[in-house]
């Protein structure tokens, strides 16, 4: 797990917390568990959000593991690939 979205399509660096929310103002989507384009995990862990580009389906699994108790909020995110710095 390794492409991470620190700034929103405009190059304003997000807040620590409440990522999905500012994502979500920069046009993301929500969605369900499911790999498919343009898919970003955004992961609570207390004192900060990480929004994770998953860019593979290996990717999408290891984001999705079930014994992995942390909030986690599904989005689709035009923006993603180009943000989280993932070059193909």
């Amino acid at each position: 797990m390794g492409y991470y979205i620190n700034k929103n399509s405009k190059g304003e660096l997000l807040s620590p917390i409440n990522k999905t929310q500012a994502l979500i103002a920069d046009g993301a989507k929500i969605t369900t568990a499911r790999f498919q384009p343009n898919l970003v995990c955004v992961v609570e862990n207390g004192l900060f959000d990480a929004a994770g580009y998953c860019f593979s389906k290996e990717e999408f699994e290891q984001f999705n593991n079930p014994n992995d108790d942390r909030p986690k909020t599904w989005l689709i995110y035009e923006h993603a690939a180009k943000l989280s710095g993932y070059k193909s």
